[in-house]
């Protein structure tokens, strides 16, 4: 009879959002959606930042369950890192009433 080894033991590694990250990330979600119906949203020309901020949100989401390795987490990081960059437009254009231009201009320079 031959011995047949044991399958190895992988090590279990965190999700790459915790709890409390995605706890605060929905309250922040839900946030943006009565941040959309402000008047000023409706704008066409944020249509596109809104958008995106939607799709990193969602897609944030759909990421959360990963293993925490090394790229994932910098995928993550990424991701939240350029939703905060679109958040911060929408709010100047938006709430502020900051002409977009002036704001890309400012944070964009050619």
């Amino acid at each position: 009879m031959f011995a047949i080894p044991a399958p190895p033991v992988r090590k279990q590694l965190k999700p790459v959002i915790s709890k409390e990250e995605y706890v605060g990330m929905k309250r922040k979600l839900r946030s943006f959606n009565n941040f959309k119906r402000h008047p000023r949203a409706s704008r066409p020309e944020l249509k596109v930042f809104l958008m995106a901020v939607e799709l990193l949100y969602s897609t944030t989401d759909k990421f959360r369950q990963m293993p925490a390795t090394q790229n994932n987490m910098d995928h993550i990081r990424g991701l939240i890192a350029k939703s905060n960059e679109f958040e911060d437009i929408l709010i100047r254009v938006v709430l502020r009433g900051e002409k977009l231009d002036d704001v890309l201009k400012k944070n964009y320079p050619k």
